[in-house]
């Protein structure tokens, strides 16, 4: 049976976290996560409309729909490790993609995130998506890697508004997996789950001389 939340890359990492670690609660986890997650998407989805974007509101009630359903016990620690493995998963990409190396990765994330921007002002001149992300590309002006911000995180507003305020910062944390696969890093300084006025990104090389400067940044 595939469930509602299956849409989220993070429904079959929590089946087989639940399968592996709470074999017994697993099946009456699944069915409680269901309905939970059911009840997110009906009464808490904000206007995001259908896009790479809105997928991440998908994840992040797929993660407190686990975590209710567990009665709190897939918390954030456990996402974490739900993340990594799954980035072990895709260590064998770092064959093909490095960061040190390789402009392409950068510059296929600033296309996705000006057609979502170009997306985006169609919709919003319709009065459609406008509960979604604000993309500045490059607001820094890097010459190295590539840099963005994300203001007005609904993800952010929607942990702050039902008590889940302490989960979401794991949750921002796995940004940094995905980049350690491809022989990147992210520099961040701060993000809007932990007070700051905006995420902001910038991904480079693992071995890039900036990172120099970042040493001592708590990875958040």
């Amino acid at each position: 049976m595939k469930r509602a939340y299956a849409v989220s890359q993070y429904g079959k990492c929590y089946e087989q976290y639940c399968k592996e670690y709470l074999p017994q609660q697993a099946k009456e986890i699944f069915d409680k996560a269901e309905q939970y997650y059911k009840e997110f998407v009906k009464n808490d989805m904000p206007d995001l409309g259908e896009n790479l974007m809105a997928k991440n509101m998908l994840d992040w009630f797929t993660i407190l729909s686990f975590y209710e359903a567990s009665d709190h016990k897939l918390d954030g620690e456990v996402l974490l490790k739900i993340k990594q493995k799954a980035a072990d998963k895709m260590r064998f990409l770092g064959k093909f993609v490095n960061g040190n190396k390789s402009r392409w990765p950068y510059k296929m994330f600033e296309k996705t995130y000006v057609n979502f921007n170009k997306m985006k002002k169609e919709h919003q001149d319709k009065g459609e998506w406008m509960d979604t992300w604000d993309v500045k590309i490059n607001p820094d002006h890097r010459t190295e890697g590539f840099n963005f911000y994300l203001i007005g995180c609904p993800i952010a507003k929607h942990a702050r508004e039902h008590g889940y305020d302490k989960l979401l910062p794991y949750l921002c944390k796995t940004d940094h997996y995905l980049a350690e696969v491809m022989h990147a890093r992210l520099i961040r300084t701060q993000i809007e789950a932990l007070g700051g006025d905006h995420c902001d990104y910038w991904y480079v090389g693992d071995e890039s001389p900036a990172l120099a400067r970042y040493k001592d940044l708590k990875q958040i």
